[in-house]
This record gives C-alpha cells, structure tokens and sequence, in this order.
C-alpha cells in the first residue's frame, strides 16, 4: 500500500486530452496526460487541480479526484459535470483532443489507510463516486477480511455514473454490496437498486462505530446530514472521512 509519505511533492504540469464520451446527459468523462509524458503517482481517492486563466486576469482553480487506477498513471481520468456558465464546465466541454491546460497534484486525503476495520462504507453522490473507482484493485484485497458497501446517490438511473462497472466489482466478491440510491425513482427498482436518499441507506447496515469507517463524497449537503447521522451515532470523527473542495470564485 502506498503512504502519503511515499507520494511526490504536489507536482506543476501541463495535460493534454487525449479523449471523452459523455456517460449521463450531463457528465462528461475525460481522460488526460501529461505532455511531459511523465507519470503521475497517486494514491487512489486523490485529486488533481486545474488553472483557468479567466477574463478579468485571474486564474482561478478547480479540483477534481482522479477515477483512473494509480497503476495506470500514464492516463489521468476524471469526470465532470456540466454547470451552465460555470470556468471549468465551459472549458472542459469546449475541449478538442489534442487541447492542453495547466495542472497540478496530486493531493488529498480521502485515501484507505493500513488500519484493521469490519466494514469500510463508500458514500457518493455525482461526480463524488468517482474516486472510489480508483479503489477497487485495493479493495478487493481487503474483502477477504472486511466488508465492503458501496452507496452512489442520484436521482434518476439514468444519473447513476460508470453503473456497471460498479456492478461488476460488487460480483467479484460476497463482501462487496454496491446500492445505487434512487431519490426520486421509486418503480421497478432492479436487482442493485433502492429508493430513497443514500444516507439513509446508512441506518439499514449495521454500522459498528468501535470498528467501521465510513467515507463521504459529492454534494456538500449530503456530506453534513451523514457526518451529523454518523457522530450522533457515536461515530468518531477519525473514522468518518470527507473532505470538501474549496475553488476560489
């Protein structure tokens, strides 16, 4: 397992697109290198942020967690979600391949750590599914031993990101239980599928505070309801791990 300790320095770069397909009506997959043709080490569940050079001469930054496996760090996947009018949206939506745009990384700290748990629980919603990708090699040498949910939160199915992908890391092994959580679908749910937000999900596993951690990623409000339900709970804070991008505006 790689340590933080182990990682570079956060590194400058350039990246260039090297290809993209849009996997929802609104998310659009993306995948990079550097131009230096350098790689880029990274622990799974890390970030990489990009500059935009604006109009009114600032350059502003937005981050983003890397989906691709940190065994294959030629290429840096990610994925992004198209916010009318918004830096990052309309650039990367305007990309040609070939295109090239300056970065930096890798950082973060949503990372698995050597520790001995029951039960490792992976919350996203949106793009914060995305890292988890990143995950699975690691994960599934931890199955033996631990249990391991998977809950993505969207509204609709046709929202869910990278499904059967998901779907077929689940039947890789008994330990591993992937949900996708449907908020606002309620009919002829399949086989992976409940209604309902994903943190409620958390009530319906048996959650042991003394030997499960939990992660949360995507949407900030979800993040808070299930870090409130999780400490109320008798979570320590160590053991639910978020964390939260800051993009200056």
């Amino acid at each position: 397992t790689i340590k933080l300790s182990d990682i570079m320095a956060v590194e400058k770069f350039n990246l260039e697109l090297v290809s993209f397909k849009d996997i929802t009506d609104n998310v659009r997959h993306l995948v990079f290198k550097r131009t230096d043709n350098k790689p880029l080490n990274f622990i799974a569940g890390q970030f990489i942020t990009f500059m935009f050079n604006c109009d009114d001469g600032k350059v502003k930054r937005r981050s983003y967690r890397l989906g691709s496996l940190p065994t294959n760090n030629m290429l840096l996947e990610i994925a992004i979600t198209y916010v009318k009018g918004g830096i990052a949206s309309e650039a990367f939506f305007n990309m040609k391949v070939g295109d090239s745009i300056p970065a930096m990384g890798p950082a973060g700290r949503l990372i698995l750590k050597d520790e001995d748990v029951k039960k490792i629980i992976l919350v996203g919603t949106g793009t914060g599914i995305v890292p988890y990708k990143s995950m699975f090699p690691e994960l599934l040498e931890r199955a033996d031993d631990t249990q391991i949910h998977i809950l993505m939160g969207v509204q609709y199915r046709k929202d869910g990101l990278y499904p059967d992908d998901f779907i077929n890391f689940a039947n890789k092994h008994s330990n591993i239980d992937f949900k996708l959580c449907l908020s606002r679908e309620a009919s002829e749910l399949k086989e992976h599928e409940v209604s309902g937000y994903v943190q409620n999900q958390l009530e319906k596993i048996d959650l042991n505070p003394e030997t499960d951690v939990v992660y949360i990623c995507g949407n900030p409000n979800m993040i808070d309801q299930s870090f409130e339900m999780l400490t109320n709970a008798g979570f320590d804070i160590k053991s639910v791990r978020r964390e939260k991008y800051i993009s200056s505006n």
